[in-house]
């Protein structure tokens, strides 16, 4: 068991060294942060309200820590605070919520070019397949802005709600929004007919269709089993503001990396690999071989 476990534990740091140094000769900036972060009351973002119910936190004087629960926000407040240029960084290191802790493997761009967000994906996707020998199964891709145009911000809000919309429990979400709700129209197309319901209904939303379109044709590009534009999904971070995306490895349930747009000094944009999840990923694929 010792052994097993001194194992598994070089196979991580091996996984992470091999990860910087690819993207260290892929010419992306490498930085490392500390896990402990200090926050001024008064400089609070929303996004940092936001992540703050779910962090490990505490209070020394007038000054706020808490353990690091996300490297996206960390990064772009250190960015601002240090006047940080580089356009493309990587990272490595864990991550804490209140519920587990996570060890991620990410990267950041730093522009407002979808060409060159689309090859930092491309970047990540390639190392998850060759470096990881990771076979991505699904990839599901959605945006931000189209249920900010079906629902209202109090109904965006609403945990009821938006609990409905994750379970795609229609019957609940007619008793609560009711049944002529433009949201219970969307539900009721099929999903290859969701987006063209949505530019009849929504013409206004026809740009940030075709945005995710091109996303959509990008991951079918790059060897993705299935590639699944979900017109209901809802972000899992506050601070997604267009594009965002979800990446699944065979057999499994939970996204082995996520990322997508974000607002920064400019747009800007993320993807993160879960360490665990790489590993749980390539343990399965290996039972399957002997299987």
């Amino acid at each position: 068991d010792e052994m097993m476990a001194n194992e598994s534990l070089l196979a991580k740091k091996q996984r992470e060294m091999g990860f910087l140094h690819h993207f260290h000769h892929l010419g992306y900036d490498l930085i490392d942060l500390g896990v402990v972060e200090k926050f001024e009351w008064t400089q609070l973002s929303h996004d940092d309200l936001h992540l703050m119910l779910n962090r490990h936190k505490w209070q020394s004087g007038d000054k706020l820590f808490a353990l690091r629960s996300d490297w996206t926000n960390a990064i772009v407040r250190y960015r601002k605070q240090y006047h940080l240029r580089a356009d493309k960084i990587a990272y490595s290191g864990p991550v804490y919520s209140l519920l587990k802790e996570r060890h991620q493997l990410g990267v950041e761009t730093f522009t407002d070019s979808i060409p060159k967000q689309i090859e930092v994906l491309g970047d990540m996707i390639t190392f998850m397949e060759k470096e990881l020998e990771l076979s991505l199964s699904v990839a599901v891709v959605s945006h931000n802005k189209l249920l900010k145009k079906i629902l209202s911000p109090r109904e965006l809000e609403d945990a009821s709600v938006r609990k409905f919309i994750c379970e795609r429990n229609q019957d609940a979400l007619k008793h609560r929004l009711g049944a002529d709700h433009p949201l219970i129209g969307l539900m009721d197309q099929a999903p290859t007919e969701q987006a063209g319901y949505l530019k009849e209904h929504y013409p206004e939303l026809t740009g940030h269709l075709n945005e995710l379109a091109e996303w959509e044709a990008t991951l079918k590009s790059k060897n993705v089993d299935y590639v699944y534009a979900d017109m209901l999904a809802l972000p899992n971070q506050s601070y997604y503001k267009g594009i965002f995306i979800q990446l699944y490895g065979e057999n499994q349930t939970e996204p082995v990396a996520s990322g997508g747009q974000y607002t920064s000094s400019s747009k800007a944009f993320g993807m993160a690999i879960n360490n665990g999840s790489a590993k749980n990923s390539m343990e399965t694929a290996q039972n399957n071989e002997v299987m």
